[in-house]
């Protein structure tokens, strides 16, 4: 768990320390005046006088006036932790996109995203504060109890200590119980959504029963571990209150009976005396209670820190990208660079969290390598099919050499990822085709033409602004054009092919492939399929088996065609 100092924030946190102790510091200044007017009121028999009045008004104002500016410097540094974390997860994101969301359900995503960011920022701005408070405050007020009253000072230093010593117990198996139930909650999520999204298989195969029943146990599993959860909580806010009403009463017992004379233990107690150490004694008990109450936040925090350290500990490389709009991609049709794009000499592609994978060099190196090639060179324009059995690693080159996976070589240019499943957001037809950019209708229209989804447009009520929920629905081979719509937009050099017609029907396969083929002509492609495709649409042939790449480039017509139907 890193500290908040790695995040920027001390000084936050220390300011929210000071602003926390001067509010308590002025409330129990505040008590103090307050039993000076309860001593002349009881004992002297006489009125309060105005400088006990004034001072406890201004100690009440300035106790106010100090807990709105922590609560204000609170919401102001979880708001500034809140945006440095998902800052750096975009920048991983982008870096990292297709390598890390394929490794995990998008029900994880959301929940990383939502609640382990959250429980991070959490535990780094109240529960940090709250534990420094819980320190400084109890020690200052102890000095002062034990100069009114050694015995009750002794008291008090005796039975505070089991307040945090229960909490590191309880804390041991709260953190346990907080990863089972994330655990628990990712799978449910994950496999709701993976059934929801299967409801016309599940209706062929007539297996809806079989799929209740087994959400109904995941169901039953969560919940079980939802209940451990909670009650190790209500036990540890039960002993806390226990202790807490025991302290306190000890206290008002001797200080009744030292008033009455029954007890003549330690110096002395007045009225006045007596009435500000038990007006102290709750608060700083209370403090204590609060900590155990957001004790659960760092249980929390280092569950999710579990899922949060691998993020964060992926090397990032900014990518620059020109931020010119070309309206149409039709503007460079008519050139064709011979510019290398890649030279990579001893190729390797490495673990996601891979640090040192720059200073590796060779496909015989005891570093864990997952794919690696003696020799790759890209050049514009050329047309590679990239062939391998399921599994083989075509995915992981393709992720390397787009700059998503640690590799000892990436194409310095921006590269357009078209997989197999493209991505249709909630939003209209224009959101779906900028997505974060801007482009004029004639441009997109220009596209959905060049797609052949031109017709399509057409029979849509609101054209480019129609919403893509249940209407209109799209097939396989319509949403592939779509994403092809996108990387035409963009008029990025290089194109990354994973198995775009994988899940397509043959005739939807030999349209798309043609059209692909067609729009990619001034392209460079690096093609991955396992459908066949004509061979002399391509300039080299790469073939992954045994975790490395081999290149040809001279090869027969048969060869070439044995390569394709691999």
């Amino acid at each position: 768990m890193d500290s908040a100092q790695s995040l920027g924030l001390r000084r936050s946190l220390m300011s929210q320390v000071a602003v926390k102790c001067l509010s308590l510091f002025s409330l129990i200044i505040g008590f103090y005046y307050f039993s000076n007017i309860a001593q002349d009121w009881v004992v002297n028999k006489t009125h309060a006088t105005r400088g006990d009045i004034v001072g406890l008004s201004i100690c009440l104002a300035l106790c106010w006036l100090f807990q709105g500016a922590f609560n204000a410097l609170s919401s102001r540094g979880k708001v500034k932790v809140l945006d440095k974390l998902e800052a750096h997860l975009k920048q991983v994101f982008v870096a990292r996109q297709h390598a890390l969301i394929r490794q995990h359900s998008v029900y994880y995503w959301q929940t990383l995203w939502l609640q382990h960011i959250q429980a991070f920022t959490d535990w780094a701005l109240e529960y940090r504060v709250q534990q420094m408070i819980a320190v400084i405050v109890p020690l200052l007020a102890l000095a002062v109890i034990f100069y009114v009253n050694p015995v009750i000072g002794l008291g008090l230093l005796l039975t505070l200590p089991v307040v945090p010593l229960f909490m590191i117990i309880v804390g041991k198996g709260a953190a346990a119980l907080h990863r089972k139930h994330f655990v628990a909650l990712e799978r449910l999520g994950s496999l709701f959504t993976d059934r929801l999204a299967a409801l016309p298989m599940l209706a062929s195969f007539q297996a809806h029963q079989k799929q209740t029943d087994l959400l109904k146990q995941a169901s039953e599993n969560l919940n079980a571990r939802t209940m451990k959860v909670v009650s190790v909580a209500f036990l540890s806010n039960s002993v806390l209150d226990f202790f807490a009403t025991l302290a306190v009463a000890l206290v008002a017992v001797f200080i009744g009976f030292s008033l009455l004379g029954e007890l003549t233990i330690g110096p002395a107690i007045t009225l006045q005396q007596g009435l500000w150490v038990l007006l102290t004694v709750p608060l700083l008990l209370s403090e204590m209670k609060k900590l155990g109450q957001v004790y659960h936040q760092k249980a929390q925090a280092e569950a999710a820190q579990d899922e949060l350290y691998p993020l964060f500990s992926i090397p990032i490389q900014v990518k620059t990208h020109s931020d010119e709009k070309v309206g149409s991609y039709f503007e460079s049709m008519n050139k064709r660079p011979s510019e290398s794009l890649l030279a990579a000499s001893h190729f390797n592609v490495f673990e996601m969290d891979a640090s040192l994978y720059s200073s590796l060099s060779s496909c015989e190196s005891e570093t864990p390598v997952l794919l690696c090639a003696d020799s790759l060179n890209v050049s514009k324009g050329d047309k590679i099919l990239l062939s391998g059995a399921s599994g083989s690693g075509k995915t992981l080159l393709l992720e390397a050499l787009g700059g998503q996976r640690p590799a000892s070589h990436k194409f310095n240019e921006p590269v357009v990822w078209i997989t197999q499943h493209p991505v249709v957001t909630p939003g209209s037809v224009r959101e779906n085709l900028c997505l974060d950019d801007s482009y004029t209708d004639e441009a997109l229209n220009e596209v959905l033409q060049a797609v052949e989804l031109g017709p399509w447009l057409a029979l849509l009520p609101y054209g480019l602004d129609t919403v893509m929920t249940d209407y209109p629905l799209l097939s396989g081979g319509e949403a592939q054009r779509l994403s092809l719509a996108r990387a035409l937009l963009r008029n990025v050099n290089i194109w990354l092919l994973d198995e775009p017609t994988a899940h397509l029907p043959d005739s939807q396969h030999h349209r798309l492939a043609q059209l692909i083929n067609r729009l990619g002509e001034n392209k460079t492609l690096i093609w991955a399929s396992h459908k066949a495709l004509p061979a002399n649409w391509f300039t080299h042939f790469w073939a992954i088996k045994d975790g490395k790449v081999k290149v040809a480039s001279m090869v027969s017509q048969n060869e070439r065609q044995e390569a394709t139907n691999e």
